[in-house]
């Protein structure tokens, strides 16, 4: 995290990593692992950060430790989202909303990964004003589409989109009185949603974002801005982003054996 201008020390505040799966995604979406990815499920694991709704802070997510300047692979283009839960609920039940999102912008052919590689895995957020104060589970994720073409089974675990969530307490400082709609996860994506189920290497120039509606102030949730997600923030292109026609896509699930190399955020 990055509050007024100063970084957290690197993974304070996250939910514990499990070590033996400190860089692999989530392949199956019914996965308990898709709440945060973690077996530290107690909010004794770590400490709650203090935000207040409506103020600017800054999150900065990186591949390992060694390089503080590389996102994610680049071949792992996707959406990202950011969803809240009461702490107290530790993630289960139908009590998460998503509060952010981010997928394809057709102006500048970019995913929302593909911008936070040039931003070098840094990105600025706010957390709406109306959201009630208290403790909460702050879930980042991000998606990658590089073996989605095909669908996940747990025979072909190799197939299908790739799930990268962390979870982070916070302690919102908020007069907010709202009442969003709570999602299960679990529960929130099947292996056959478009945006799950996507072909990341033959044309396209749309991509509908998975998941709950993105809640917002004024509708309590928005169910409108689906498809294409909220563009790039007036970023330009990446030199060659366009996705490429007969690209050679990875064939194998991204589990990494260096236990040195982590994705965290601070």
């Amino acid at each position: 995290f990055n509050i007024d201008g100063k970084d957290t020390e690197r993974g304070e505040y996250i939910r514990p990593y499990r070590e033996s799966t400190v860089n692999s995604p989530v392949k199956d979406p019914m996965d308990k692992d898709l709440r945060c990815r973690t077996d530290k499920m107690d909010a004794k694991a770590t400490k709650n950060l203090t935000l207040t709704a409506g103020v600017k802070f800054g999150l900065e997510f990186h591949e390992g430790d060694e390089d503080t300047t590389r996102f994610i692979e680049p071949a792992h283009r996707g959406p990202g989202m950011i969803y809240l839960a009461p702490l107290e609920s530790n993630g289960e039940g139908p009590v998460w909303f998503k509060i952010f999102e981010k997928g394809y912008d057709p102006a500048t052919k970019l995913f929302y990964t593909q911008i936070l590689m040039k931003s070098k895995g840094k990105m600025e957020f706010t957390i709406p004003e109306d959201i009630p104060g208290g403790d909460y589970l702050m879930r980042t994720e991000f998606i990658a589409l590089h073996t989605a073409d095909k669908e996940y089974t747990p025979k072909s675990k190799g197939d299908g989109a790739e799930f990268f969530p962390n979870c982070a307490q916070i302690k919102l400082i908020s007069k907010g009185t709202a009442k969003p709609k709570g999602y299960e996860i679990p529960g929130i994506y099947t292996t056959k949603d478009p945006g799950i189920l996507f072909n990341l290497w033959d044309k396209y120039d749309s991509y509908v974002i998975p998941g709950p509606p993105l809640y917002s102030k004024e509708l309590g949730v928005n169910p409108v801005n689906q498809e294409g997600g909220n563009p790039g923030d007036g970023e330009t292109p990446e030199e060659g982003a366009n996705p490429p026609k007969k690209p050679t896509k990875p064939k194998k699930p991204c589990v990494r054996k260096n236990k040195k190399k982590r994705r965290h955020y601070k």
